[in-house]
């Protein structure tokens, strides 16, 4: 070991890992422990009951290297672009026209070498970190995510290579190197899954897994981690969605009164909290909601309404986030035959405004990501972990709110009947017309994959629901201090737990939830309408969209077809969409533009890499093109969206 190596490294972790560095900046005081040394030829590291290496470390580890081949498995490989859904979205109409120059020039499909480089290598075990350094010379990736289960692990690797050669080198590539220390692989998986989501998505193609060292608590987090690489590139939102989202806030904001959530210090509440949805054991759960009705604070979450309403039982809070019609359209059936005044509306203030006109009582909130919430949500801050389903949103604010103890019924994500979708009050099922009319709402009922059950056994799930437990475990382990009971018959919810509804025990009692509930409507903040939209800001939004707009245009037509550099193309990409230190009005258009551009890079990236080098000038320059023409109609749609929110909050501050 060199002198002062251990040292070097500390200073390096706080460099570019500071925060796991305090973790070995102190006493470590390991079971295993390091045996022998390189230059004799026997350096290990010594279990106790076993040495984790066959043979010596160094000879075991350039053996590996050596073979490691890019087999099943080992390489994350997308494949061709496929067809895209039947919108008429820009990314969707991109992405249509490429493959269709792919498919009229007998290009796509066909069985052609990727090219060798990759966004990343995640590297499953570190053990004294031999591997890196030839790894990362060998293979040209951008990035390096190493996952070790055991914290002296690291601190024997400190001690053995250095560390800070390596930080710089990724670096000087753009990349990050990312240590994930855990020794759970639910939790793994989940910081792989929002790690690659945050950094280089766009570059996930042709990435590299590393196996190390055999390890149960590895193995399983890998395979949980493959699990989720359906939804790594799922898209952060469409342009056509922003601008939706963007025209309901200001429409809310200057329409309505109503208060505001934000997420601040408050005190924990005890009075239990039922949150319902419309998967199909609600029908089963509905006598447990019944029965702690009057204890219990009761959310409804999107067309879990009816299913309560159909029961006979009336929610105190319902929760909304979709920005589309349906959601509106049930609304108002239902406020024809129930009375909604009853109930507290908490929802994005990206829904549509005549959601909002339906209820008595409105909370809005600012969902994180989106444009408006960018633009005129600095006061009272974004609401994280609340999507992508309204049951997140339910048990998001629900915790945000103060209360930590939470039960799920009919939070199904799925089924074990794939044609028994949702439950028999549920607009999917009480309106035989609703899907036909609402294609949108199609994918809620298809259910093309399987996944553990809550209750044991398999059950037939999609995508999105998926997705949508991923992100109910990265909440329940944010609030560590909660309990999350799990009363549906769906999929497992990591992290929650399963609970029979006949076998629930809740504690609450009538007095102490009508205490809590006035308490909480004194914790929202009031907001007067002119203050939530400036128009002042809308006439800045719209000089610096015609801005965005000729960067754009510039980046494209700069880039030379006959060498085009896709990580460097990628990054001038990125340099406009992800700039989280510019002003909070480039901040906003990054976000209006930044789902669908990254939909078009990715098909490029795709298709690129598996053409022969002949047919890519032809095809990037047919792809730029078609591009820029889809530019044009964006600026043009966002320059009359601009003016017209202007002049409605204009309307609104001279009210």
């Amino acid at each position: 070991m060199a002198e002062g190596l251990f040292e070097r490294n500390l200073e390096a972790m706080r460099n570019f890992q500071p925060h796991l560095a305090p973790r070995f900046d102190g006493a470590v005081q390991p079971y295993s422990r390091v045996v022998g040394n390189a230059a004799e030829g026997n350096l290990n590291i010594d279990l106790g009951h076993s040495m984790l290496y066959d043979g010596d470390a160094v000879s075991f580890t350039a053996k590996q290297v050596d073979a490691y081949q890019s087999v099943r498995y080992q390489r994350i490989l997308q494949g061709w672009p496929g067809e895209p859904e039947d919108h008429d979205r820009v990314a969707e109409r991109l992405v249509r026209a490429g493959v269709g120059y792919l498919h009229g020039r007998d290009v796509m499909g066909r069985d052609h070498k990727v090219d060798p480089d990759g966004g990343y290598l995640i590297v499953f075990g570190l053990g004294l970190g031999l591997h890196l350094e030839p790894l990362i010379d060998r293979l040209d990736v951008r990035s390096v995510i190493v996952v070790e289960q055991f914290d002296e692990f690291v601190f024997h690797a400190m001690h053995q290579v250095e560390l800070a050669p390596l930080f710089e080198k990724i670096h000087r590539r753009n990349g990050l190197l990312n240590f994930v220390i855990h020794d759970t692989p639910e939790v793994i998986a989940n910081f792989l899954f929002y790690m690659m989501r945050q950094d280089s998505f766009g570059l996930i193609d042709g990435s590299y897994i590393y196996d190390h060292y055999p390890s149960f608590v590895l193995a399983e987090a890998k395979k949980r981690f493959l699990d989720r690489l359906p939804l790594l590139s799922s898209n952060p939102g469409f342009f056509e969605d922003e601008q939706v989202m963007i025209r309901n806030y200001i429409g809310n904001v200057t329409s309505h009164d109503a208060l505001v959530y934000a997420d601040k210090p408050r005190v924990v509440k005890r009075t239990p909290v039922i949150v319902c949805g419309s998967g199909p054991s609600i029908d089963d759960g509905a006598e447990f909601v019944r029965k702690h009705k009057d204890d219990a604070v009761v959310i409804s979450c999107g067309t879990g309404l009816g299913a309560l309403l159909g029961h006979g039982i009336y929610p105190d809070y319902h929760v909304e986030i979709e920005n589309t019609p349906g959601p509106v359209e049930i609304i108002q059936s239902l406020s024809e035959k129930y009375d909604l005044s009853r109930i507290g509306l908490i929802a994005s203030n990206t829904v549509r405004p005549e959601m909002a006109a339906c209820f008595g009582k409105r909370m809005l909130f600012f969902r994180d990501s989106v444009c408006s919430s960018k633009l005129f949500g600095q006061r009272f801050g974004e609401i994280y972990y609340a999507a992508p389903t309204v049951a997140n949103t339910a048990a998001r604010i629900a915790l945000g709110m103060g209360f930590r103890d939470l039960y799920l019924v009919g939070v199904d994500l799925g089924s074990r009947d794939a044609a028994a979708h949702h439950g028999r009050h549920s607009v999917y099922v009480a309106d035989e017309g609703f899907l036909a009319t609402h294609p949108e709402h199609l994918n809620a009922t298809k259910y093309t994959i399987s996944a553990p059950g809550n209750f044991g056994g398999t059950v037939k799930t999609n995508h999105s629901f998926l997705y949508a437990s991923v992100s109910f475990s990265g909440l329940i382990a944010r609030y560590k201090d909660a309990e999350v009971r799990n009363l549906s018959d769906g999929i497992r919810i990591p992290g929650a737990i399963p609970c029979l509804p006949q076998a629930a025990v809740l504690e609450g009692d009538i007095s102490r939830k009508s205490r809590e509930l006035e308490r909480l409507r004194g914790e929202f903040d009031a907001a007067e309408r002119r203050e939530m939209a400036p128009p002042q800001k809308l006439a800045i939004l719209a000089e610096a969209l015609d801005q965005f707009y000729l960067s754009f245009e510039s980046i494209l037509k700069s880039a030379e077809a006959e060498s085009l550099d896709l990580r460097q193309l990628y990054d001038s990409f990125k340099g406009l969409l992800e700039d989280s230190s510019a002003p909070d009005v480039d901040i906003c258009i990054q976000r209006m533009h930044v789902g669908t551009m990254m939909v078009c890079f990715t098909f490029l990236y795709r298709a690129y890499r598996r053409m022969d080098e002949a047919e890519r000038a032809p095809f990037f320059e047919f792809f730029r093109d078609t591009l820029l023409d889809l530019l044009g109609e964006m600026r043009q749609s966002s320059a009359a969206l601009a003016a017209d929110l202007h002049s409605k909050a204009a309307a609104a501050a001279a009210a």
